[in-house]
């Protein structure tokens, strides 16, 4: 089993096939545009833009996310309306109006790092396959501020991949799920790549500056 860190614990999550329920156009364009702030990031794929994207539409309205998003996907999906889902329906219900996460090229390239090394070695969890921890990681590459981490599996689309962190299940803490709505951070980079064991995994690198 991985080790816990100290910031983040890591969920396990079983890859099936899930419905792609999302539907955008219920946001104006200009809401659109302004939670995509990765919009002119050319080092992330257009998943890895979406990740960023989805994420700041939940900040920006948490009701508006768990009407449009959150709860069609928890239907489709048939999800279980256990402690987990109730939590996130509750946390969305009063985030409103929380700052916009911006990429930045550095998270980006300590996630492409991480998501590289667990899906050519198989392995899941926040530290390296030679045991770095995964905040010495993150600072090789990033100044030495407060971070954070999130890693799903199983999933190559955003709207799974940012879906499952937000429902955190078997993460007693919900730590996925606070650095996603929470005001700690201001920076983020995700990179999504294959993994030889389970499909594909995401990173997504948080940090406060």
């Amino acid at each position: 089993m991985p080790k816990k860190s100290f910031l983040s614990l890591l969920s396990f999550l079983i890859v099936g096939t899930v419905a792609n329920c999302q539907d955008l156009s219920l946001w104006s364009k200009d809401t659109l545009d302004l939670a995509n702030t990765a919009a002119s990031a050319p080092y992330l794929t257009l998943e890895e833009k979406k990740v960023i994207q989805l994420i700041n539409l939940a900040r920006l309205n948490g009701n508006a996310f768990l009407k449009r998003v959150a709860m069609p996907y928890v239907k489709e999906n048939n999800k279980d309306d256990d402690d987990f889902v109730e939590g996130l329906y509750s946390d969305l219900r009063v985030t409103y109006g929380l700052h916009l996460l911006h990429p930045h090229e550095k998270l980006h390239q300590s996630s492409a790092h991480h998501a590289h090394d667990m899906g050519t070695k198989g392995q899941v969890g926040h530290d390296s396959s030679d045991g770095t921890p995964f905040t010495v990681r993150i600072h090789r590459f990033h100044k030495p501020v407060h971070v954070s981490e999130n890693c799903v599996y199983g999933y190559a689309d955003a709207y799974s991949n940012v879906m499952e962190m937000l429902i955190d299940e078997a993460v007693p803490d919900r730590t996925h799920r606070h650095n996603i709505l929470g005001k700690s951070f201001h920076l983020v980079g995700v990179s999504i790549k294959p993994h030889k064991m389970i499909d594909f995994n995401c990173v997504v690198d948080f940090a406060a500056e």
